[in-house]
């Protein structure tokens, strides 16, 4: 229980200086970095296979569709 807790206070500190980190970003390195993050998801996914990519197509789909409002209602009831 105690390494839980250490590692959660961990996560939370940690997060709190990516928070301020992110704070002080100028608008064009927020772009740059989101440029980087769509040229590595480019680069997955062309390395996946039809499978997986349908695979990944539902999986959004449940997400963008009213099984969002469920999903979030189900992590709610278990954090």
């Amino acid at each position: 229980m105690a390494e839980t807790q250490d590692r959660l206070q961990r996560e939370h500190e940690w997060l709190q200086r990516e928070v301020a980190y992110a704070a002080g970003l100028t608008d064009r390195e927020r772009i740059e970095i989101l440029e980087d993050l769509w040229h590595t998801a480019e680069i997955i996914r062309a390395t996946k296979t039809p499978e997986q990519l349908q695979r990944d197509e539902r999986a959004r789909q449940v997400l963008d569709s009213p099984g969002l409002v469920n999903y979030r209602a189900l992590a709610a009831r278990l954090a």
